[in-house]
Formats: C-alpha cells, structure tokens, sequence
C-alpha cells in the first residue's frame, strides 16, 4: 500500500479551459489509507551498572552489654573510743534498680531490632534496583518489537498477500501481548512497590497501560479494514477512464462496509475517503458522458468540475487531518517521558 497518499502529484485534477480533455483519462488518484505512524516507544534502555556492596548494618546493643552502677560497699566502721562496738549499717537493696534498667535495655533492644526489620522488609536493596533495571530494560526492548511489528503490518495493509498479512498481523498481537507480560513482571518487583520507585512505577504503568490500549485498537482496526484497503488498492494498477472510476466506486463501497473501527483517528479517515472517492467517481463519470461540454451544456460541466475539484481538495483536508489526529494521539500516549524517569531512577539506586 502507498504510505504517502497525500503526494500532490497524486491528487485528481479538472483542467479549466479544455473541457473535453477532462473526459479522455482520470489523473492518478490515491485510494488507500496513509500509513499511521506506529505508537511512540519508551526511551532506549538503560543498560544496569555494577552495584556497590551495601555496608551492613550496626549491630544492636544487647542487653548484657549494659554496664549497670556497682553495688554499694559497706561504710568501715569507726575506730574504737569505746568498750563497746557499734553496729555495722545494713546494705541497701538493689534488685529495683536492676529490674528497671534491665527493662529499659529490653525496650532499647526491642526498637532497634524493629526499626531495623522495617528497613530491611520495607525498602529494596541495590541488588532488587539491579533487578528491576534489567526488567525495565526487557520491557523497553519488547515495545520497540511491538513498534516495529505495527509499522510493518500498515505498510503492506494493501499490498501483502494474506499470508504474508496474517504473519504480520500475528507477530504484532504476539508482541504486545509480550509486552504485557513483561510490564506485569516489572511490576512484580520490590524496587518499584515502596518509596519513590512506587510513585514512579504507578506514572508508567499508568502510561502503559493507556499506551497498549491504544497499540491493541491500531492492530484491531488494521485487520478489520485490511479487505477493504485491498480492493481500493488493486485500483492504482488501473489506468483506463472508464475502468478506472468502476473501480473508485468499488474502493468507495468496499470502505463502506469497514464499519466502526477502534481507532478513532483511522475510523474517521476511513469515512472521509469513502465520500471522496464516491464523490470523485461519480461526478468524473458525469463529466465523461457529457456530449456537448463546451457548448449546451457547459454550465452542467462547470458544475461537475467543481465538484471533482472539491473532492480532490477534501482528500487534502482529510490526509492532513488524519495527519494530525495520529500525532496527537502518538504524544498522548507516549510513554517516554515516564520510561525516561523511571529507568533513571531505578539505574541510580543501584549504586546507593
């Protein structure tokens, strides 16, 4: 299928001063759709970097380790000034005070070994960063296949025989189906459930999700106007006037049958040329079965030539717009800009 129907020298022309020539040929008209850019893919892989060796963690105070307060020794008595001997005063108990220091050092024990375990169970470690950098990079790698796999589907829309088409067609819902899976994985990770790997995570794969919607419509929509697309494309090889606007009107009634399709930006494309072309048929072929065009009748062939004419510049205006209505949704859905963060992100932790 030609991808670029929207070539001026392919456009139909009336000529204005030589009426009659305009019922000898019909000037080369496009009669496929326009190749749709494939969806943006996710910036370029960031290749993992080697890790530092995490330090390891102080060990905690235990409770035999805490130097508690020497036992009072006994006051010496007196020198004797006196026969008789005073009695010695009694030791103080110290059991109180070793129960209350003995139950603040189990606390302390207790809130360093917990606040610990949370570090260790709530945050991920460079080698879990080193992980989700090599799943990121497995994701990215099966969004370009799945790039690759649509370009190549709408480039032979038309031209490829069925079994090369199905072919295409099955390497391109394999693709996004892998890469599916491959984000489904990446979200499975510890590096992108807690911190600021959660937050960044949670913008692409929302981004994603949106972006694969939008990948399965154009793979949908591809296979529902493939038949369509084949009739008006067997129409370029047709040259003669009357054969040719046949086969225009079969093209325009072929893409009338299309119906709805999940691409908003393709099924309004489809609809606009099955108007042109009909209407461009249609009214050449008028044009053609007039007998006196420069005499009697030259106010009925200004009429038809302007509406030939208008015709051709609606397939102008509808190229253009279907133009615009793929870029548009193309940055829409583009998920670069959360790749590009979240690779970077998740390639610097590593090292941390």
């Amino acid at each position: 299928m030609n991808p670029n129907p929207t070539d001026p020298s392919n456009e139909p022309t009336v000529p204005e001063t030589t009426p009659a020539s305009a019922a000898s040929e019909i000037n080369e008209v496009p009669v496929e759709p326009m190749t749709p850019t494939s969806p943006a893919a996710p910036e370029a892989p960031i290749e993992p970097m080697t890790p530092t060796s995490p330090a390891g963690p102080e060990m905690p105070v235990n409770s035999s380790d805490v130097i508690f307060p020497a036992s009072p020794q006994p006051v010496p008595a007196p020198e004797a000034v006196v026969a008789q001997t005073p009695t010695p005063e009694p030791k103080k108990s110290n059991k109180k005070l070793l129960k209350i220091l003995a139950a603040v050092g189990g606390v302390i024990l207790l809130a360093v070994i917990g606040a610990l375990l949370y570090a260790t169970l709530s945050g991920a470690s460079a080698e879990d960063y080193k992980e989700a950098t090599k799943q990121y990079n497995a994701t990215s790698s099966a969004n370009s296949s799945l790039s690759k796999n649509v370009a190549s589907l709408y480039s032979g829309l038309g031209s490829d025989t069925d079994e090369e088409f199905n072919t295409t067609l099955k390497d391109a819902e394999d693709s996004l189906t892998k890469l599916k899976d491959e984000n489904t994985k990446l979200g499975d990770l510890k590096a992108v459930k807690v911190g600021d790997g959660k937050e960044l995570y949670k913008t692409f794969n929302d981004k994603m999700t949106t972006y694969t919607a939008y990948a399965g419509d154009v793979i949908e929509s591809s296979k529902k106007a493939r038949p369509a697309v084949v009739v008006c494309d067997n129409a370029r090889d047709i040259t003669a006037g009357a054969e040719r606007i046949a086969a225009l009107k079969d093209c325009s009634a072929a893409l009338a049958t299309v119906g709805t399709l999940p691409s908003a930006a393709f099924d309004t494309y489809v609809k606009s040329l099955t108007t042109v072309y009909g209407d461009y048929a249609t009214n050449y072929e008028k044009i053609t079965a007039l007998t006196n065009p420069l005499g009697a009748q030259y106010e009925e062939y200004k009429v038809l030539r302007d509406k030939v004419n208008a015709a051709s510049k609606a397939l102008t205006t509808a190229n253009k717009e279907y133009r615009d209505a793929v870029k548009a949704k193309d940055n829409e859905v583009s998920v670069k800009e959360a790749a590009q963060t979240l690779g970077k992100f998740l390639s610097e932790q590593q090292t941390k």
